[in-house]
């Protein structure tokens, strides 16, 4: 569900002549449901897909840029690969 939900309740009181307390009459308990703020997730959407754009828009690289960014990511699977050996290794300690 987008938006969110409320509830709301109202109690009325009377006081008992006889016994000097207070004594519930009435109850109302109202749900509403507050809409979404599309304004705000459609712009959360269009600053992620601008991100996105920005960095993966590989269609509009030399390919020089190509191919560093072929070496950028070779090196962060390398690391991905040496820390995942590491945690390995220390958890047979």
């Amino acid at each position: 569900m987008l938006g969110s939900a409320t509830t709301e309740t109202t109690c009325e009181y009377v006081l008992d002549s006889e016994t000097n307390e207070m004594k519930l009459v009435k109850k109302k308990v109202n749900e509403k449901s507050l809409p979404p703020n599309i304004d705000l997730i459609k712009m959360i959407f269009q600053q992620i897909k601008e991100d996105d754009e920005k960095k993966y828009d590989y269609d509009k690289m030399t390919d020089e840029q190509l191919e560093q960014e072929k070496q950028r990511l070779l090196k962060e699977l390398k690391e991905m690969k040496n820390d995942s050996r590491k945690s390995k290794d220390t958890s047979k300690m």
